[in-house]
């Protein structure tokens, strides 16, 4: 039988990985644009609409319950008819890759992922009730 690990321990995992997914995006832009090394070249600021995907998880399984457009400073209230087709599809793909890389089985959680023009960035992400984990520090360049 499988027993969650402790909520430290899910915590500080899931932070790891939310960084090793950051440089994997950059190292994969970089790439595709030629930059020699993107995980070096400080990415700068995550602009673009910016999203919470709240999913339910049980036996590993994970659908996405709600998805709702945040505003942030200096931004327009975001558009009732919310995300389209597209960026849905995003949303869901990319919080459901870091919910499975982070071997979450069950329970709730609270993702945020802004949609750069480079593809969709994991800002943060919160299990349960515990702590919200960031993939930046904030304010190093992110959007919220």
């Amino acid at each position: 039988m499988k027993h969650p690990p402790d909520r430290i321990d899910v915590a500080e995992g899931l932070r790891h990985i939310l960084q090793e997914l950051s440089a994997i995006e950059r190292s994969v832009e970089g790439e595709r644009t030629g930059l020699p090394d993107a995980r070096t070249d400080g990415e700068g600021p995550w602009d673009g609409p910016e999203f919470t995907v709240e999913t339910v998880s049980d036996n590993s399984m994970h659908t996405v319950v709600d998805i709702r457009a945040l505003s942030g400073p200096g931004q327009s209230p975001p558009d009732r008819a919310g995300p389209g087709e597209q960026e849905v599809a995003a949303l869901r793909a990319t919080v459901r890759a870091l919910l499975d890389l982070a071997d979450i089985g069950s329970g709730r959680v609270r993702t945020t992922v802004v949609l750069t023009e480079r593809g969709p960035r994991v800002v943060s992400c919160r299990l349960g009730g515990g702590a919200t984990v960031f993939a930046r520090e904030p304010g190093a360049g992110t959007t919220g």
